[in-house]
């Protein structure tokens, strides 16, 4: 790409080169997902592989492609979310999930890492540290909570009004 050689306005790390209302709709159909999966494993502290691989895959199909267009995070932090799995201090669907968003949608990813590490924090602050959290809760958590920024962002943009 000719902005990593010339200092040209590259897109910022999550944005897709589509249209805003289909990079929403995408965005919409994968919070579906990670909140399906957040309710999942609220209820029963499992998700269901068919939720978490599709996810997994694509989300690191679209880091490496990010990747080859000289945006390294999303592949760093991917690499990083799965040493985590392998240390065993992450589940395997929360693993897939953050590995899924950090490819497709970075600043969601981000987020639910944050509300997971929040979570974390007021547990051990309540002395409750051993007690294993249903992650994918505080995942979906940073996913709603983006979403609602972009559609925010969306309706702010246009000149919608509710008069």
């Amino acid at each position: 790409m000719a902005w990593a050689w010339t200092g040209a306005h590259r897109p910022a790390c999550g944005s897709m080169s589509c249209l805003p209302e289909t990079r929403i709709a995408l965005h919409a159909l994968t919070a579906a997902l990670v909140i399906w999966g957040g309710l999942q494993d609220w209820r029963q502290r499992e998700v269901a592989d068919w939720l978490t691989w599709p996810l997994f895959v694509l989300g690191l199909g679209a880091a490496a492609f990010r990747a080859v267009h000289l945006d390294l995070l999303p592949l760093i932090v991917s690499v990083f979310v799965l040493v985590v799995w392998y240390c065993n201090w992450l589940g395997g669907a929360d693993a897939r999930v953050l590995v899924g968003l950090w490819g497709l949608w970075p600043l969601a990813g981000l987020l639910g890492i944050v509300c997971t590490g929040l979570w974390g924090l007021v547990l051990v602050l309540r002395q409750r540290g051993k007690e294993r959290i249903p992650a994918l809760v505080a995942v979906a958590l940073g996913t709603i909570i983006q979403m609602v920024v972009e559609i925010f962002k969306l309706f702010k943009s246009t000149s919608f009004s509710l008069k």
